[in-house]
């Protein structure tokens, strides 16, 4: 617990820095998913998926070829659970984009993305719970159920009436 004015200052710069961050990331997969929505109607969501994952994957490599080159070959080491959960996590991303591509295409960007959000908080209220992603547990309370609910109030008014 922060009892000083300099810690909860720093606390506080630290929290609108993952805010600001959280934002931009948002902005770059709002980006990102509609490109690769009209990216399907010309070559299919599979195809989408599978090239726009090998497209990353290989700015990727450029960029982690440089860093092993400026950091040395210790850059490589990680646990073999953690190369567990990268291949886990990289196989997702080919079917995140397949879907990103197949859904945007059916139900609109915004009511696509809305959606696709809809179900991040879902694992991400989960996972929270569980302290899996890294941080100690944050429980579920009647607020957060209550902000899932709005949400999925929001995709519903999002969702285009046909």
């Amino acid at each position: 617990m922060i009892h000083n004015k300099e810690g909860k200052k720093k606390m506080n710069a630290y929290l609108l820095f993952g805010v600001v961050g959280a934002l931009l990331t948002g902005l770059a997969i709002g980006t990102q998913s509609t490109l690769s929505s009209k990216i399907g109607t010309f070559i299919g969501s599979f195809r989408t998926g599978v090239l726009m994952n090998l497209v990353g994957g290989s700015v990727a490599g450029i960029l982690f070829l440089i860093l092993v080159l400026i950091n040395g070959k210790a850059y490589v080491k990680a646990p073999p659970m953690a190369w567990l959960l990268l291949v886990i996590g990289g196989t997702l991303g080919i079917m995140i984009i397949t879907g990103v591509s197949f859904s945007l295409q059916r139900a609109g960007v915004a009511a696509g993305l809305a959606t696709i959000i809809l179900g991040q908080m879902i694992v991400s209220l989960i996972a929270d719970a569980k302290g899996w992603g890294g941080s100690a547990p944050i429980p579920v309370t009647l607020p957060r159920i209550f902000g899932l609910l709005l949400l999925a109030a929001g995709v519903f008014l999002m969702v285009p009436k046909r």
